[in-house]
């Protein structure tokens, strides 16, 4: 060591890392724990059925508004009913749209607390039965 060097006087350590390490680490954080929740897993019902009474087969999407995605849940044949398995839970309100041939048959909209109470069992309305043989 030269002369020079000896005689610098010694710049303090640092305890802690700086300031901007810091802030990168506390963004990180909050992004990971933003992400964590974006793409947690939807909920699932365990089954929904649906009951046609009608004299021709209905397909049937649910929605959970008038203007969501829809979710194809079943084509149901006349005079039965058909179930299925694992359905996304659409959330509080669940908006079931019918068709048959082409032929807009109308919505029905329903809650999630009566769809249980129901026990995950919705029945095709006589108007939209009635909608649907007219052509409509």
């Amino acid at each position: 060591m030269t002369q020079a060097t000896m005689a610098r006087p010694h710049a303090p350590r640092r305890t802690l890392p700086p300031l901007s390490v810091i802030a990168f680490f506390v963004v990180g954080a909050l992004l990971f724990a933003t992400m964590a929740y974006a793409v947690r897993s939807p909920t699932f019902i365990a089954r929904v059925t649906v009951e046609n009474p009608g004299p021709m087969v209905v397909d049937v999407d649910v929605r959970p508004s008038p203007h969501g995605a829809s979710l194809s849940l079943a084509s149901v044949p006349a005079d039965s009913a058909a179930s299925t398995y694992d359905v996304i839970d659409q959330g509080d309100q669940w908006v079931f749209r019918f068709s048959s041939g082409g032929i807009d048959g109308g919505a029905l909209h329903v809650s999630r607390t009566k769809l249980a109470a129901d026990g995950w069992r919705v029945v095709v309305p006589r108007d939209v039965i009635a909608r649907l043989q007219a052509g409509d």
